[in-house]
């Protein structure tokens, strides 16, 4: 596996409100055992140009409260129906179950950033908090969310479906890993199950989580079954792309394996 060299302290001018400029550095930089790989830095150096060319409204920062009723009149909410997840046995129809600081774009023009999420990727609803602490869900459309895990010091940045540009229709939530020439996205599936125990009137409910993984070149959103496929899915540098993996030992285990690989196409000219 090839190795990355750590990346130098820069100024992030944007990480959700919930990180200064003196503890970006630290975010980038000091996670005991972990180097920051380039392609994860450029994601991030990205995020600031975009963020400046876009129109921010910084709950974090005061620009517009959570208060404010102009977030409430842009997003729209409306009560949670917790019976819909009612006795839940086992795993989660969210992304997370802790509420994530994150931003939300709206049509690429407006972000919030700073407000509180969760990502139901089950029903495909976005959740959110109020000031008074209560659960919400989205009632209009949101194109991408960034969320800031500060815990595990990654950012993660989901797109709708809807709003990827490709020449079929797409639903659902995308999790964008690589974007460039070619993009790479992992779908993040919810399945669940039932299971009335024997002898009990109450009806047991199990989430499962699968993945997988697509990739959109020249309009065409295709999924990518196997990781060997690669060479034929980037089917114009087939070859340097073969080679790339191979000599990468690179098994197609991890996120990080498909980021490469798209890293290095997109590289190639």
């Amino acid at each position: 596996m090839a190795r990355y060299p750590p990346i130098s302290r820069f100024d992030i001018k944007i990480i959700c409100g919930f990180i200064d400029k003196g503890s970006a550095g630290n975010f980038l930089t000091s996670r005991k055992g972990w180097k920051m790989k380039p392609f994860f830095a450029a994601l991030l150096c990205s995020y600031t140009i975009s963020l400046q060319a876009q129109k921010t409204v910084d709950v974090a920062e005061g620009n517009v409260s959570a208060m404010s009723p102009s977030f409430f009149s842009v997003v729209g909410g409306e009560p949670v129906v917790f019976a819909k997840f009612a006795k839940i046995v086992d795993g989660t129809p969210y992304f997370s179950d802790e509420w994530i600081k994150g931003n939300v774009v709206i049509n690429g023009e407006k972000q919030f950033t700073g407000v509180f999420l969760k990502l139901d990727l089950y029903y495909n609803e976005v959740h959110y908090r109020d000031p008074r602490g209560n659960e919400l869900v989205a009632v209009t459309p949101i194109q991408k969310l960034i969320l800031f895990d500060s815990l595990s010091q990654l950012v993660y940045t989901f797109i709708n479906g809807k709003y990827i540009n490709a020449n079929s229709r797409i639903t659902g939530w995308y999790q964008l890993l690589i974007e460039g020439k070619a993009s790479v996205f992992k779908q993040i599936k919810k399945q669940m199950n039932e299971n009335k125990p024997y002898g009990s009137a109450t009806i047991e409910r199990s989430v499962y989580t699968s993945f997988q993984y697509y990739a959109l070149s020249d309009g065409n959103f295709v999924q990518v079954k196997k990781f060997k496929d690669l060479p034929d899915v980037l089917s114009d540098k087939k070859e340097e792309v073969s080679k790339y993996i191979k000599t990468n030992n690179l098994s197609g285990k991890s996120d990080d394996d498909y980021r490469v690989v798209f890293n290095y196409y997109n590289g190639l000219k």
